[in-house]
């Protein structure tokens, strides 16, 4: 039996890396808070040392980090316990160079490396629903298959560029972050001229200003007074990502820097712990949206 590791134990890595112990395989795991690695133990993983301990000890590693220099960090501790019959599996929200740059054989990483980012937040890891864009080697991925299904509905190999990966996942977050802010400002001004969220988004949902925000985050989440489970500040920080990727490619987005700028607004009212729900909190209290008008 191939032996897996996880590097990387927090809501999202946590989730899959008991999805990965489920169904049945050996899971050895690494976090730097000895209460996940405890929480993994209790549930049948074998815990690690250290990120190198995990390279030693398992075949395939997964990783499900805070953003790209932590990958880098743990990038270069398994370079010194892996070797070319290794493979590490990234699922961060990380940056497509950083991603190509631990894949090239001179950043000292033997290991094939797949850039494998995922999307469906808290709630997709916990249900085993996630979807996965897969950059790299296919026969690597296609080897690696029946893991990441492990822990996900939908999976998408994109490319034989390990950085393919990353760079969907990015332009996702920032379709995402760009429909929760929309809509937050039409159901604002719905709002102030007396309509109801449930009503405005039924209708969106049959008409053409549907998207990911009306039919799951305001009707779900928003209308119950329940956050997402997304934070603001990885919010900010894939839209920083984003930028970059971006200045990388020499094209601009120019819709990317108002939306970045109201998440960072969002951020510096609500905390770094806020959520991305609290966009539309921010947009009611700014506008004033709950204040009465004569306007119809």
């Amino acid at each position: 039996m191939v032996t897996l590791g996880f590097v990387g134990l927090g809501r999202m890595g946590g989730s899959m890396a008991t999805h990965l112990v489920r169904n049945g395989h050996e899971v050895v795991v690494y976090d730097s808070r000895p209460e996940a690695v405890e929480a993994m133990a209790a549930a049948g993983a074998t815990p690690a040392e250290s990120a190198g301990a995990v390279g030693d000890a398992a075949e395939v590693v997964f990783l499900s980090l805070p953003g790209p220099e932590a990958v880098e960090a743990v990038a270069s501790e398994l370079a010194a316990t892996t070797d070319a019959d290794s493979v590490v599996v990234d699922t961060t929200t990380s940056t497509p160079g950083t991603t190509r740059a631990i894949a090239d054989p001179e950043s000292g990483l033997e290991a094939t490396v797949l850039g494998a980012p995922v999307s469906g937040g808290v709630s997709g890891a916990e249900d085993g629903t996630l979807t996965v864009m897969v950059g790299g080697d296919r026969a690597t991925f296609e080897a690696c298959r029946a893991y990441v299904d492990a822990f996900a509905e939908n999976v998408f190999h994109v490319g034989d560029d390990p950085g393919h990966g990353h760079a969907v996942k990015l332009l996702n977050n920032y379709l995402s972050a760009t429909a929760m802010v929309a809509t937050s400002e039409a159901v604002a001004l719905g709002q102030r001229a007396g309509l109801d969220i449930e009503t405005m988004c039924e209708i969106f949902n049959v008409s053409s200003g549907r998207n990911s925000a009306t039919e799951e985050k305001f009707p779900e989440y928003v209308a119950n007074g329940r956050d997402v489970g997304f934070a603001i500040e990885l919010l900010a920080k894939d839209l920083r990502l984003l930028g970059e990727f971006a200045e990388d490619k020499r094209l601009p987005l120019l819709l990317a820097g108002v939306v970045r700028s109201q998440v960072g607004r969002t951020r510096a009212r609500y905390g770094e712990e806020g959520d991305m729900t609290d966009i539309y909190d921010y947009v009611r209290e700014t506008t004033g949206a709950d204040e009465p008008t004569d306007a119809s």
